[in-house]
């Protein structure tokens, strides 16, 4: 119970949720620079690189662009000096959102840039040895890592796009059955009238006919507010 509550508000705060990780995140990242006395250029560039996580559902270009965007900088301006920083363990979320969360193209785009990132972070990486395999290694590792992060997106991708494929098929299948049973109600209820109107023309005593005109009112009545209670349902329903 305790656990079906927790994913169910998870689910109902995710861009809560995608808030407090980026700042948990950011949060690390500094501590271990002032563990270790970092200069400046290091808690900036992990600011960058952590704090666009908390957009990466709400607006996931936005997202993938500034940590790619900062991480190609990065590896443009301090690479020579550490090689990589922890905020770089960014780059693989931001690509997974690109792929789970925004257009194609921008799915394509994210992997496209985090492997060119991957390769040239490995070919680069200062505190490698001087052998060709220990960097094609590394870059071979980090590519992989970006491959990994795309494909479960896409994955995600496809997956929430079969859930939202059974919800609209789910609709179209009450809209269905609620349109069979209007046709019913009308059906019946039309055939009670025309019964009751016939009985009544051929009646051969006044009485007769004002019962066949009470039970049509009835009759009429009842099938209006079992209309109204469909159109309401109708009405009410996910669009």
């Amino acid at each position: 119970m305790l656990g079906e509550r927790l994913d169910s508000w998870l689910r109902g705060h995710q861009s809560l949720v995608d808030v407090l990780i980026a700042l948990l995140f950011a949060g690390c990242c500094v501590l271990f620079g002032l563990f270790v006395r970092a200069e400046a250029a290091y808690f900036l560039f992990s600011l960058l690189l952590a704090l666009p996580l908390a957009l990466r559902r709400r607006n996931t270009v936005v997202c993938a662009t500034v940590v790619l965007g900062v991480a190609g900088v990065q590896w443009l301006t301090i690479r020579d000096g550490v090689g990589a920083l922890p905020a770089d363990l960014a780059v693989p979320p931001a690509v997974h959102a690109a792929a789970a969360y925004g257009p194609r193209r921008a799915g394509g785009a994210a992997l496209a840039a985090g492997l060119l990132g991957a390769v040239l972070g490995g070919l680069s990486w200062p505190m490698l040895p001087s052998s060709a395999a220990a960097h094609l290694l590394v870059g071979a590792f980090l590519a992989s890592t970006v491959v990994a992060a795309w494909a479960t997106g896409t994955l995600r991708r496809v997956r929430l796009s079969h859930s939202r494929q059974q919800a609209r098929l789910a609709v179209l299948a009450e809209r269905e059955r609620i349109a069979r049973e209007m046709h019913d109600i009308v059906a019946h209820s039309l055939a009670v009238v025309i019964a009751q109107a016939d009985g009544g023309r051929y009646a051969a005593t006044p009485e007769a006919g004002r019962s066949a005109l009470v039970t049509i009112g009835d009759c009429a009545r009842k099938a209006l507010g079992d209309l109204r209670r469909m159109i309401g349902v109708l009405r009410d329903g996910p669009a």
